[in-house]
């Protein structure tokens, strides 16, 4: 007994260690025949757990393995030394009742001994005389279909071999039946999910193992007869991937569907490593929806072509088009015996397909995917023609599927099957699923606006949709689309107004997740610059979203895309001043952007720059300039202030007293004077004198947190030096006063600003040869124009 205590333990420590290791080994092996490692590791825990069990049963009459009545097999994935991680050890225990051995009692003992040293094992239990109860399970007879010897008597698994045999032949044709019905629909495939379930998902483990299934004792001869080597060597290297990851996934704490939260994990036990711009997430993601997608068509395609329903000759002579493809209730099937023609004639034969919804069986995929490739100008008349359908989304989808779409539009080869992070779809299946969104718009007024375009209009946007992804830059994708379409032969004015969506493409998505404000509608329209680009952009983004998030795009959201495009339409009829220096300032963004020194900020700095209102202080001031105010603004709690002999620059909170701050600086010569809002209720104040400034940063502090209200003379100020603006636009009213230069002017006007608390935004004053020149920018608030009109009334003097 003690023996055999010691034998467990020793088994059991074996089985931890083993488990221990299991990350190790993967990656030892590079992911690379892990099944196969595996499953022979775990025969060697079988059968020395038999050995246990014969001690256990028989002592020092221990008979040899053949003369136990008891077989041990491996059956389903264990079978195929294809198993995953986290897989059950699948095992068949088959024992022969005879009259010398207690043979139930003894098989019960060993499923025990297998629990005892930590084995996770999925075992069934029968007698060898009630083996046709498979049979009658044909979920189970699916699982007896792969049998192999593990330990045991080796007799008795001949003896079980032959039965089994006999049963898979007696069920051959409910069994494929029972594979053909998994691997149903037999079309094109739907879009890949980009958290893919790499066991039962479409293109998974499952998928592979049922068409091999079908094909019997001898699959690889029997699939070359539909597929060649390479596509054969394909499929299995798709496989393989799958598998590796399967395991990879498991042994990073995953189950069978590849969520984002385990993809760091498993790039590291897959050794993935970052490459040409993208990450090891992306490049992960992206190889595993390439293998399920092979996995996919070629599983369809062999269990189509060998065990399909083939079309009657009465239904082909009735349905065949004239292109030889037929057409069976809108299902599109390929002739079996037809050697494909060249690309530029399939495109012509797709583009003259009845303009209606439709679906292509997997044999026309396949059929595309043979046919050499073609740079021929007939290629892209074809797609033209297509684009121009108003259904081309099944035909697109099927020229992705087949890889042929990214041999026609070539810029589209970089999203190929790369995998978004945060949408639902790949970015290649992405932009058709925005085709699809355009030619099934659900909102009235998106309608409305896709409907009013010209055939020319409704064909770009489809453009756009499948080649704005071309790049990770959308700069770049601008000109390779400007490129791109040299090839399609489209006027300069499409290809232009192509070229401004895609720079252009996320401007309404971002703006959807912060308030609409007068300064964001003026920066897009200037980006944008023509009313029939917002209209492109906003169908466009409508259709995005909707492909993007297809159950989460709700009426919110799209009451707010519509709400922005109502405000940016009426930012277009601004004034052309205002327009102008919009235009400015976002130019000068765009330069501030690509400074090494914005770049280098923290992300919270950089936003708090970009949420500068002021359009005067980006047109005004050179790049770092911007930077260096904006960096003491951010660390500024109160009140900092720089003096120089001739200058005084301050960044303050709101409720500085800047008239007092004056009246302490009135025996100096104010030449110029800047207010600007900046962020978090900071305003950055700039004075330049024509004279030493002989007083103190204290001095200066003082009267501007002073509570006192300062002492002035009015000043003479003509009806016809005064000119307002309530319009000037949304958020702000504009004051000019151009007048004659008077001690103590700015004093008296801040505090009659403060008189009638009107808020001041922005400001600007200048002084020129004894003129004063001011601008001021008035906060749009309730009660703005009585204010304004009582302000007025008492500054102009009569």
């Amino acid at each position: 007994m003690r023996a055999k205590n010691i034998t467990i333990i020793k088994l059991k420590d074996d089985i931890t260690k083993c488990k221990n290791g299991l990350k190790s080994n993967f990656m030892r092996l590079g992911g690379r025949n892990y099944g196969i490692y595996q499953s022979k590791e775990i025969d060697k825990f079988l059968k020395s757990a038999f050995d246990i069990l014969k001690f256990d049963s028989f002592g020092d009459f221990e008979p040899n393995d053949d003369s136990v009545p008891l077989c041990v097999m491996a059956i389903g994935s264990y079978a195929l030394a294809e198993m995953s991680v986290k897989s059950h050890i699948e095992l068949a225990i088959i024992y022969k009742n005879e009259l010398g051995y207690n043979s139930k009692s003894i098989a019960y003992r060993y499923t025990n001994i297998l629990k005892d040293v930590g084995l996770d094992v999925k075992a069934k239990l029968y007698e060898r005389d009630e083996l046709d109860l498979i049979a009658n399970d044909i979920e189970l007879t699916v699982l007896f279909s792969h049998i192999r010897f593990v330990c045991g008597s080796k007799m008795l698994y001949k003896d079980i071999k032959n039965q089994i045999s006999q049963i898979n032949e007696s069920k051959k044709d409910e069994l494929i039946m029972y594979h053909l019905h998994k691997l149903e629909p037999m079309n094109c495939p739907h879009y890949l999910d980009c958290s893919p379930n790499l066991f039962s998902g479409n293109g998974g483990f499952m998928d592979y193992k049922r068409v091999f299934s079908l094909f019997g004792t001898n699959p690889k001869t029997n699939v070359l007869k539909y597929i060649d080597e390479n596509e054969l060597s394909e499929m299995n290297l798709a496989f393989d991937y799958i598998s590796s990851l399967r395991s990879a996934l498991q042994i990073s704490g995953g189950g069978e569907i590849l969520g984002r939260e385990y993809l760091d994990l498993v790039c590291e036990v897959m050794q993935t490593k970052a490459k040409k711009g993208l990450s090891p997430q992306e490049i992960l993601l992206s190889k595993c929806l390439w293998a399920m997608h092979t996995i996919y068509i070629y599983s369809r395609y062999l269990a189509r072509s060998a065990f399909g329903v083939k079309i009657s000759l009465g239904t082909a002579r009735v349905c065949r088009l004239p292109s030889g493809l037929y057409n069976i209730a809108n299902t599109i099937y390929a002739p079996s015996r037809k050697k494909p023609k060249d690309l530029k004639l399939i495109l012509k034969d797709l583009s003259l397909l009845p303009d209606v919804e439709l679906k292509f069986d997997i044999s026309v995929l396949i059929y595309i995917k043979r046919l050499e490739d073609s740079s021929s100008p007939k290629v892209y008349e074809g797609l033209k023609k297509i684009l121009n359908r108003r259904h081309s989304k099944d035909i697109l989808k099927l020229l992705l599927d087949s890889s042929k779409l990214l041999k026609i539009i070539k810029p589209m080869e970089f999203s190929s099957h790369l995998a978004s992070l945060e949408g639902e779809y790949s970015l290649d299946e992405s932009c058709v699923a925005i085709v699809a969104q355009l030619e099934r718009i659900e909102d009235r007024f998106a309608f409305s606006l896709y409907a009013d375009l010209c055939a020319n209009g409704k064909m770009l946007l489809k453009l756009v949709a499948l080649l704005h992804q071309a790049s990770p830059n959308y700069v770049s994708s601008a000109n390779i689309f400007r490129s791109y379409c040299a090839k399609l032969d489209l006027m300069q004015k499409t290809i232009n107004m192509g070229i401004n969506l895609i720079k252009n493409q996320n401007q309404l998505i971002d703006i959807l997740s912060e308030p609409i404000s007068e300064p964001l509608m003026l920066n897009l329209v200037s980006s944008i610059k023509e009313k029939q680009a917002l209209k492109l952009l906003y169908i466009l983004t409508y259709a995005r979203l909707k492909a993007k998030n297809l159950n989460h795009f709700n009426q919110t959201q799209n009451a707010k895309l519509r709400q922005i495009y109502d405000s940016a339409l009426s930012a277009f009829d601004s004034d052309e001043s205002l327009m102008d220096i919009v235009n400015k300032r976002t130019k000068k963004i765009e330069l501030l952007k690509k400074q090494k020194e914005f770049i280098a900020l923290d992300k919270q700095i950089k936003d708090q720059i970009l949420s500068i209102e002021s359009n005067w202080f980006f047109n005004k001031y050179s790049q770092q300039q911007i930077i260096d105010i904006a960096l003491r603004a951010s660390e500024c709690s109160n009140i900092d202030l720089e003096l120089t002999s001739h200058s005084l620059q301050i960044i303050a909170k709101r409720n500085w007293n800047m008239a007092m701050a004056l009246r302490e600086l009135r025996g100096f010569d104010l030449a110029y004077m800047e207010i600007c809002e900046l962020f978090d209720g900071k305003s950055y104040i700039r004075l330049d004198y024509n004279s030493n400034i002989d007083k103190s940063k204290n001095q200066i502090i003082q009267a501007l947190c002073s509570k006192e209200k300062p002492q002035y003379d009015k000043p003479i100020i003509l009806p016809n030096e005064v000119g307002f603006d309530m319009n000037y636009s949304q958020n702000y009213a504009k004051l000019n006063i151009n007048s004659k230069d008077q001690r103590g002017f700015m004093i008296y006007i801040l505090s009659m600003l403060s008189k009638f608390q009107i808020k001041l935004a922005n400001a600007r004053i200048q002084t020129i040869k004894n003129r004063t020149r001011n601008m001021f920018l008035l906060s749009m608030e309730d009660g703005l124009k009585d204010k304004i009109d009582k302000f007025l009334k008492e500054i102009i003097t009569e």
